[in-house]
């Protein structure tokens, strides 16, 4: 049973990840492009990734991670690895639902209104949203690195 746990364990982290830096990568996609409804729709896709993938499988790692923990003999109340990856999960958390998930929401909304109306000029709050999208992004992905390096560190490797 441990063999599955670890299995999903490491394919939910993967599906995480993969969707954090495709968000990354069309962010950087919609930066360069000219066209607001090529930027409307990256941050659509966005978006979509941020509520049916990331959230998601963010949730569903930490769960199935605390369920893999318990039951290779770890326990929150003796284990400072396991109190620090579960502490790191829920800023990951927090971060998707309160930077993360509104400022792309606002960006697409932003991005698809400009389009709409056919104008190339920015629309005001872009640069401020995008700031803060780039901002919680970079914090997901350096949280992934933290969090890995807490779970594959060498004083972790025993309950």
């Amino acid at each position: 049973m441990l063999v599955a746990y670890r299995f999903l364990h490491v394919l939910l982290a993967f599906l995480w990840f993969a969707a954090v830096f495709a968000a990354h990568w069309n962010a950087m996609q919609a930066r360069r492009s000219n066209s607001w409804t090529t930027r409307a729709s990256l941050f659509a896709v966005n978006r979509g990734l941020s509520m049916m993938i990331a959230l998601p499988t963010l949730i569903g790692l930490g769960l199935v991670g605390n369920v893999f923990a318990m039951q290779m003999g770890y326990t929150m109340k003796t284990s400072l690895p396991f109190m620090i990856a579960n502490g790191l999960w829920t800023v990951l958390v927090l971060v998707t639902l309160v930077i993360e998930m509104p400022a792309s929401g606002a960006l697409g909304a932003l991005a698809h209104a400009t389009a709409a109306a056919g104008t190339n000029a920015e629309p005001a709050g872009w640069s401020r949203e995008f700031g803060r999208w780039r901002a919680a992004n970079g914090l997901l992905l350096l949280g992934f690195l933290v969090l890995l390096g807490v779970m594959v560190s060498p004083w972790a490797a025993h309950p």
